[in-house]
């Protein structure tokens, strides 16, 4: 008897669920994070206080504009459920609407057009709100060096603002140890000379640590810049395997940020298969939108010990990619931090299968070693995985790879 499962697809492009079929004598294990309850009036009643720091409302008074930087369309939180109440604090400490500007921390990302916008921040407040993207490699204002000596440039708005807030997504990141915090400043509304520099060291040979934070150089060269920039507040999110919001954390840049990683270690944290896998499936959901961000989905794989998968076994990534390849100024094709994709070491020539059925062949070549097959249909995944391990096999899905932490079981 075959066995069904379902995979969230496609992040802000209908978030559906999409069934998967594993032939007769393949084992299926689903592998979910621990999740957490959605919230609703508690969002209004967490930005009321601050963690560390005067409330939203405080920090307001008395000051002539204010920039709210915020997340792109790459990362999961619901910000048109959280935006309003953001932005009515802001007015209710004195600040007037045509004085509050949306910025895009998009860091080297794509600039969101319209239709995206109204996805990310929600149709009315593209209407109300001067909402701008930020550009990398214009607009910048020079902060000095930071103290590891790379130059500062940063968005002259976020930077002439008189208060500057930071929105957005707590979820693992394989050099930042987590998103969210200052990462919003650097790289989100910083200039391609900080980016680089910030950004080398993750691709030449340091790793600043998934799901480290507490002495993670890069993380704390982050925090610094936030705070030689003006960074006063952060609101951050944490968000379930579907996107549903399950944590929001508003104050001080380093400390709420904190408070939301704790949440984030307990939403994502998953147990290991029961047994060892002879196959596991790392779904990009919700960093599925395109295929550069689809190397996110082996956070789980890297997130705690020995690889969950035995020797010999296989890897299937999955991934919707509904914006198709994407785009990165810094790790994007013939850009100066890209890398032609290789062999991945750590997986000890175990067999990766991509199955992103909605781009080309040169798509997924952007992403991933040529010696990896692409299989655009799931019957040919099928194939590759009966030529790999054989007819019988036991399966381990993790539905939503990126955000999932493995616990450690004794």
């Amino acid at each position: 008897m075959s066995e069904r499962f379902e995979l969230p697809w496609g992040a802000w492009f209908g978030d559906r669920q999409r069934p998967f079929q594993l032939p007769s004598g393949y084992e299926l294990e689903m592998c979910r994070p621990r999740g957490g309850a959605q919230l609703s009036s508690e969002i209004a009643a967490a930005l009321r206080g601050g963690i560390e720091s005067p409330s939203l409302r405080e920090l307001a008074a008395g000051r002539r504009d204010a920039v709210v930087a915020v997340e792109d369309i790459t990362r999961p939180a619901r910000l048109a459920e959280i935006l309003p109440h953001v932005l009515r604090e802001l007015r209710a400490g004195g600040i007037p609407r045509d004085r509050i500007r949306i910025l895009i921390g998009s860091g080297g990302h794509a600039p969101l057009d319209l239709p995206l916008l109204r996805r990310k921040l929600g149709a009315p407040i593209c209407r109300a709100y001067d909402v701008v993207n930020h550009h990398p490699y214009e607009n910048l204002v020079d902060a000095g060096v930071s103290d590891r000596g790379i130059p500062i440039h940063v968005n002259r708005q976020f930077s002439e603002a008189d208060l500057k807030i930071a929105v957005g997504s707590v979820v693992p990141h394989p050099y930042a140890g987590f998103g969210g915090g200052a990462k919003i400043v650097l790289p989100g509304v910083s200039g391609i000379e900080t980016l680089e520099a910030n950004h080398r060291p993750a691709v030449t040979g340091v790793k600043g640590g998934l799901n480290n934070v507490e002495n993670n150089s890069a993380r704390q060269e982050m925090e610094e810049i936030a705070r030689r920039v003006g960074l006063e507040a952060i609101v951050n999110v944490v968000t379930d395997e579907r996107r549903r919001t399950v944590g929001v954390f508003a104050g001080h840049p380093v400390h709420a940020h904190r408070a939301a990683v704790a949440r984030a270690r307990e939403v994502y944290a998953t147990r290991p298969p029961r047994h060892l896998p002879d196959v596991v499936v790392i779904n990009a959901y919700p960093k599925d939108t395109e295929m550069l961000q689809v190397g996110n989905a082996f956070n789980v794989l890297r997130s705690a010990g020995p690889l969950p998968i035995r020797a010999g076994g296989a890897v299937v990534v999955t991934a919707a990619c509904p914006m198709g390849r994407g785009f990165h100024s810094l790790h994007g094709p013939n850009m100066r931090l890209y890398r032609t994709p290789v062999e991945r070491a750590y997986l000890e020539g175990r067999q990766v299968i991509v199955h992103a059925p909605a781009l080309s062949l040169a798509d997924v070549r952007v992403s991933f070693w040529d010696g990896y097959p692409a299989e655009p249909t799931w019957p040919g995944v099928i194939r590759q995985l009966r030529s790999a391990v054989g007819d019988r096999a036991r399966v381990a899905v993790f539905p939503c790879a990126p955000i999932q932490i493995l616990e450690e079981v004794e």
